[in-house]
Parts: C-alpha cells; structure tokens; sequence
C-alpha cells in the first residue's frame, strides 16, 4: 500500500508538470495570436506624417527598377534621380557613372511624394503576424576621342546631359572645363577607377534654354535606363559621392519581383550602412512571391485600396514595365562619411533574398560586374538558390501543433498507465 501511495504521488506531481508543460505553449499561442493594441477602425490608415522631402544638400534620392536577367538575357533597370538645384543654376552640375550608356528621359517629381505617402501610410499599418515586397541634336566634343569618348549630348527637359568616356588620364576634367561643366577635383583615384571598369559618365547640367526661362526653373528628376551586364545585382553609384566633405543620407525606393537581401549573408545592404524603412509584404488574398501589379493595382488585392494614390506610379509602370510585378522596397542609410565611402572597393550593388545564406549572387562571382565589392567571395555555384519574399507564417505555427499532439499523447499513455495500476472497485480485486 505504501508503494501504491507512493506511485500515486509522483503521477500527480508528473501531472501538474505536464499541465503546465501544455498551459505555457497555448499561452504563448494565445498571446501570439492576440491583435495587437494598435486598433485600425472602419479600414482607415493614419495619414503620413508631413512630407519635407529627404533631398536636401547632404542627401541623395533615388528610385530604382529592376528585372533580372537569366544567365542568357542581361538584367535591365531604371534608375531616376531627384536632383537638387540651388544657388546659382546656371554653374550646377552633377556627374554619374553608369557601367553602360543610359538612355535618358525626364520623369514626373511627383512620383517621389506618391511613394514617400504610400511608404508611410503602410508603415503606420504593418502587416499582421501572420502576413508576410524633349530630345536635342548629338554634338561632339571639343577633344579628339581617343581622350574622350562623346557618346550622346542631348538637351533632355531642363537639362544638357553629355554620356562619355574618358580614355587617359586626366582628359575628363579639360573635357568638362572645356564644355561648361564643374570640373572634378582631387578626384584622380575614383575616376581611375571607373576608367578600369570602362564605365561611361552622364555629365549633367542645366541648360542654356532653361536658364533663359526666368527666375523659376522646373527641375524634374531623369530618368536613366540601362543594364549592368550581370544577371541579379542591382547597382547604384556611391563612390562619386564620397568625393564631397560633409555626411550624407541616401533614400532608395527599389522596385523589384523579390524581397531584397538585407542581413541574410555578407552580400546584404545592411553591410553597406543601409537599414529597411519599408517593404511590401504577402497578405492571405495574395499570391505567395509573386509581387504586386503596381501597372494595374486596382486588381491587385493588397494594392487595390492605393490605386487612387499612386496615378504617377501607375503611369510609369505602364509604360515602362506593363504587367510585370515587383515589391517595393525602402532602405535608407543616414549620415554615411564620404572618405569612408570612397574607401569601398565599388559601388553599391543589391541582390535578392536567397534563402540559402551560403549561395554567392550571380554578379560577384568571379567575371562579374560587382566582383570587386567583394574580393574574397567564393565561386560557389549552387542548384537550387532558391530566392525568398516571405514566410507567411511564423515557423512555430507550424511547430507547435506537432508538439502539441505528442504532449496529448503522452498524457493520455501516462494516463491509462494509471488506470491500469490503479485498484480495482471493491470486491474485484485479486
């Protein structure tokens, strides 16, 4: 009797540890699982805070669209620049390199503060736990081109923009000089290298034309399109700005059919300065990983409510991109040191979230046109890269109902246990 008393002791103390073993996951679950304290009624977002615009003096803003290429096609973006004008407009310029020669056009400004209210409206409502991206003539230049290369002089909207490449050493700045651009100071070492890579220069200033205009000058962002030569980095140009003294910010809106890679491996933006402000994500009426149809949101069910929201947006995808899908993504990075920046070993290059951390992108690979920001990386090739938007649901989802059972179970084994051990009723004992 005493064993037996004994026995039924220690499965009322098991009993209680497996009870609570049970009550703490469902806790957990439950507490997962609650809505959040932040209450959205009647489907009504808060309103952005107000817009000031984040291209000041010291910062750079710029939107990027990007389609990878697929080891036979090369990959395609455009990149439009907000450019800042003040003081005296008729000695701005600005000079940026491309690893090709662009085509150029102008492009609405307003497309900055569509994306910039559309961003913060979505911030201000995240995604719930279970949820989840007028042509001029060509003219020549006065140097003979074996220094400089003219490869286009157009006068596009209120600018006169120049594509050229430089050939010696030294032949860019009397080229500029000699045309009416700013020249490059102290700028030898990062303009040798672009001339190793073969990268041409959009030189940019504003026009005769639009100077004659009178005191106010409608300056519109470019637009600039071209590829890379790779298959899935997108580039954006940083080195020239470390030339300048003072902190700078840089803001990205990228637009792209994946989730970017941000601290998943060593080739994350992260690494770079950058961190995440927004990105879109899946919700359940979604198609998993397949991006948003920003050229005809009213049918897209995560975009539909912002259709009215973005006409610019909308314009520009359906004339640059109609039908294809992308996740928008806004990264940031905030007062970054020139000198450090000139230091890097090349621009900034970004690449799709690939699932495996291990696998190396396509363009830093040995041969391709970001291998130089990360000398050491290996040439591993990998089968299956598989590339990444978004979990739709947390792992433990998953996980905690298969614990779940085999807790029941073992409760239920102990329990019969029990019984089995247990007396009998009177009178049936042995």
């Amino acid at each position: 009797m005493a064993g037996a008393e004994m026995l039924r002791r220690e499965l009322k103390s098991m009993n209680r540890q497996l009870a609570l073993c049970v009550a703490l996951p469902l806790l957990v679950a439950l507490l997962a699982l609650t809505p959040s304290s932040r209450v959205w009624g009647d489907g009504k977002v808060v309103p952005p805070r107000e817009y000031a615009g984040s291209l000041e003096e010291s910062s750079q803003e710029a939107i990027i669209i990007f389609t990878a290429g697929d080891g036979v096609n090369k990959s395609r973006q455009d990149l439009i620049l907000k450019i800042s004008v003040e003081g005296d407009v008729d000695s701005f310029a600005w000079i940026v390199p491309f690893p090709a020669p662009p085509e150029t056009a102008k492009e609405d400004p307003k497309l900055f503060r569509e994306l910039f209210d559309y961003a913060e409206s979505r911030r201000a409502r995240p995604p719930s736990k279970g949820e989840g991206a007028a042509p001029g003539q060509d003219a020549a230049g006065s140097l003979d081109s074996k220094d400089v290369e003219v490869i286009s002089r157009k006068v596009v909207g209120s600018f006169d923009v120049a594509v050229v490449r430089e050939q010696q050493a030294g032949t860019l700045n009397k080229w500029l000089e000699e045309n009416g651009y700013q020249t490059l100071d102290d700028a030898e070492d990062v303009l040798e290298f672009y001339r190793r890579k073969s990268y041409v220069f959009a030189c940019i200033r504003v026009s005769e034309a639009a100077v004659k205009k009178g005191q106010s000058i409608d300056i519109h962002p470019l637009r600039f399109s071209f590829t890379s030569g790779g298959r899935d980095g997108i580039y954006f140009p940083m080195k020239m700005t470390g030339l300048q003294t003072s902190p700078f910010n840089v803001n990205l809106y990228v637009f792209y059919g994946k989730w970017l890679n941000d601290k998943k491996s060593k080739y994350g933006y992260v690494h770079r300065g950058f961190g995440l402000h927004y990105r879109d994500w899946d919700t359940s009426q979604c198609e998993p990983n397949a991006g948003k149809s920003y050229s005809a949101p009213q049918t897209d069910p995560f975009l539909r409510s912002y259709a009215r929201r973005l006409p610019k947006t909308v314009s520009l995808m359906q004339k640059r991109y109609p039908g294809e899908k992308f996740y928008l993504t806004n990264i940031q990075a905030n007062q970054l040191d020139p000198a450090a920046v000139r230091d890097w070993t090349d621009d900034l290059w970004l690449f799709p979230y690939y699932t495996n951390k291990n696998f190396v992108p396509y363009d830093v690979r040995s041969g391709g046109p970001a291998a130089l920001a990360w000398p050491n990386a290996e040439n591993a090739q990998v089968t299956r890269p598989a590339t990444r938007v978004v979990s739709k649901f947390p792992r433990w989802v998953f996980a905690a109902p298969l614990s779940l059972a085999l807790v029941i179970g073992l409760v239920a084994v102990i329990a019969i246990r029990r019984r089995r051990d247990e007396p009998g009723p009177p009178g049936k004992h042995p």
